[in-house]
């Protein structure tokens, strides 16, 4: 599952959305927000999900978890999140490129 992992710094989104909760309200418009901070926030939980069941397959291989449902659980937590990610990807270029296609 290593390869799946999503390293945010490396693609910038650390710099363009902050982390704390003060400045990203601030983004906020009447209490909406951009869809540029949801898909951050987005990539930000998927890649927690990542962390957190690569985390648990370390401890798994080393013998320090009593009950493998949590690793289970937690590798498919994982997937399905960069599933759906992935699909909202394709969507997103699919209408790109519709409209590129439009305007062209």
């Amino acid at each position: 599952m290593d390869n799946f992992r999503i390293d945010l710094f490396k693609y910038g989104l650390k710099s363009s959305v902050p982390d704390t909760k003060k400045t990203m309200d601030s983004y906020s418009i009447d209490g909406i927000k951009p869809f540029e901070c949801l898909l951050s926030e987005s990539m930000r939980s998927v890649n927690d999900l990542q962390m957190e069941s690569d985390k648990l397959i370390q401890r798994l291989a080393t013998g320090d978890v009593d009950d493998i449902s949590e690793v289970v659980l937690a590798s498919s937590r994982a997937e399905v999140a960069m599933r759906m990610l992935m699909e909202i990807r394709n969507k997103l270029l699919e209408a790109y490129q519709q409209i590129s296609r439009i305007q062209g």
